[in-house]
């Protein structure tokens, strides 16, 4: 090997182990919705009727329902709360057919034993 080349191919290795480095911080923004989107949940629980702070509540949850169902994940990890959010924001027995509530359930916490 000639020596520039060896000085051309070692620039090239930090570069790279740089860009992994960047890569493995990637946060994808679906964890924080998803925390915000069932924080807004269970104050609906508990606000009056027709109030101006159940009607903004219910318009927060609509916009994180949007950028939760809309937004690609681009971590394993967010994909995974995106399935979560499925599972939190659907009924069992009227939103999936016969076995896909429990086909992703299990699914959510193979994955989450994995991570």
């Amino acid at each position: 090997m000639r020596r520039r080349d060896f000085i051309a191919g070692s620039i090239t290795i930090p570069a790279l182990g740089a860009s992994i480095a960047a890569a493995a911080v990637v946060r994808d923004p679906h964890h924080e919705w998803f925390s915000t989107w069932r924080k807004c949940r269970e104050f609906l629980e508990h606000v009056e009727d027709d109030s101006p702070e159940e009607d903004a509540a219910i318009e927060q949850t609509w916009e994180l329902d949007k950028k939760l169902a809309n937004t690609r994940a681009e971590t394993a990890s967010g994909a995974l709360v995106q399935l979560e959010w499925v599972l939190a924001d659907s009924s069992s027995s009227t939103d999936f057919q016969p076995g896909h509530h429990e086909a992703i359930s299990l699914a959510v916490k193979s994955l989450r034993a994995l991570s």
